[in-house]
């Protein structure tokens, strides 16, 4: 067991400042690909019914771009979305496409190379020429991909220094199974580490994953997602700041006819969209690891806030995170194992509430509490 005693509020300097709407703390949710040009008409709405309020896809012409629009907006969900033409047309297809109510951005590229850098910062400025108020997106490799712990988050501020998005998203499927046994990779928590980091220094917001799809890869394989494996995924997302949740690809969820993570992405999703008035907007001042082995690149709490006079973890640990919002400040514990549910100790201080998944606060209760598989736990001490 692994106890974490104190009372200090922690501060982290650099706080970003994200734009927020008070009025609409929904967080985008976003499918990557699946749907075929000519199936927009009935795919749109299963997809909507799950959760997902955002489609990223990109088809051969204009016209099927514009006809995807229109469906779009009668399924009630938004398009980041591409043709040949957004490149060969910049200015006319531009000028189509952001008159479009269900259009939200414009898809530039999936894990670029660092010599790609110049020409993106090339096609994303061409585009703001005409349309400053959608965003255009672009994706970046994980960190064991792309310069390796040591590398990689010079590869991001590189990458940010040249080309001028708005937000900065990766991808990090960190659950694979090797020779029939499943694990997490040990620096995927390093890279959520690195891409907060360039998060804060910028004020940018930052998108990230979870893999809805299995296959193989590299020789080993990606396993088709549990309620668990969703759940670590988007809940350590969402504790390190992360103001987008994404899923590759809405084809694992959805061929034709529900599979079986269909149903588990949509309890995430309302999970993620119950828990959006804490975190949409917050700033998350610290995040820290408890157990008996720490994840590479990562710290261990420093000191509890005030109304945690106590956190006791089994070895495998929890992720904490300290998280402020208008005038507000909630502590949240994610279960970092994605296949067994694992128990906590805590003790608070008086009137301190649990938020529910649903949003609603009920009075936090001290003691040994039981945390499902990559489940997560919000209090509200004040």
């Amino acid at each position: 067991m692994v106890a974490c005693q104190g009372k200090e509020t922690p501060v982290d300097p650099s706080p970003p400042d994200p734009p927020v709407d008070p009025e609409e703390e929904v967080f985008p949710i976003i499918a990557w690909t699946g749907i075929k040009s000519n199936e927009t008409s009935w795919k749109f709405t299963p997809m909507k019914e799950a959760g997902v309020n955002v489609y990223l896809g990109w088809y051969d012409t204009l016209a099927e771009v514009m006809q995807a629009l229109e469906d779009a907006e009668k399924a009630g969900v938004k398009l980041i979305i591409k043709s040949d033409e957004l490149f060969s047309d910049v200015s006319g297809t531009v000028k189509r496409m952001r008159e479009c109510p269900a259009l939200f951005g414009y898809h530039i590229s999936d894990e670029p190379s660092v010599s790609d850098f110049a020409l993106l910062s090339q096609i994303v400025k061409s585009i703001q020429r005409y349309d400053s108020d959608h965003p255009c997106y672009i994706n970046l490799y994980p960190n064991w991909a792309w310069g390796g712990n040591t590398g990689y988050l010079g590869n991001v501020n590189n990458f940010l220094n040249q080309v001028p998005v708005t937000f900065l998203s990766f991808d990090n499927y960190p659950i694979r199974e090797i020779n029939g046994v499943t694990s997490l990779r040990d620096d995927w928590y390093k890279n959520l580490e690195d891409i907060r980091t360039a998060s804060r220094a910028r004020k940018m917001p930052f998108w990230a994953f979870a893999l809805a799809l299995s296959h193989k890869l590299n020789g080993f394989l990606y396993p088709v997602p549990s309620i668990g494996h969703l759940r670590l995924q988007q809940f350590s997302n969402l504790v390190y700041g992360a103001q987008a949740f994404q899923y590759f690809t809405w084809w694992g969820a959805f061929q034709g006819t529900k599979t079986a993570v269909y149903d588990r992405v949509k309890q995430v999703n309302e999970e993620l969209q119950g828990l959006a008035p804490v975190f949409y907007g917050a700033e998350v001042k610290a995040v820290w690891h408890t157990g008996s082995s720490l994840p590479f690149g990562t710290s261990p709490v420093s000191h509890l806030p005030d109304g945690v006079e106590s956190l006791v973890t089994e070895d495998i640990g929890t992720v904490v995170s300290y998280i402020e919002k208008n005038g507000k400040c909630y502590f949240a514990i994610v279960n970092k194992d994605f296949a067994l549910p694992r128990k906590i100790t805590v003790k608070l201080g008086p009137n301190v509430k649990q938020v529910l998944k649903d949003g609603t606060m009920v009075p936090a209760v001290s003691g040994e509490v039981e945390m499902p598989a990559g489940d997560i736990i919000v209090y509200n001490l004040k």
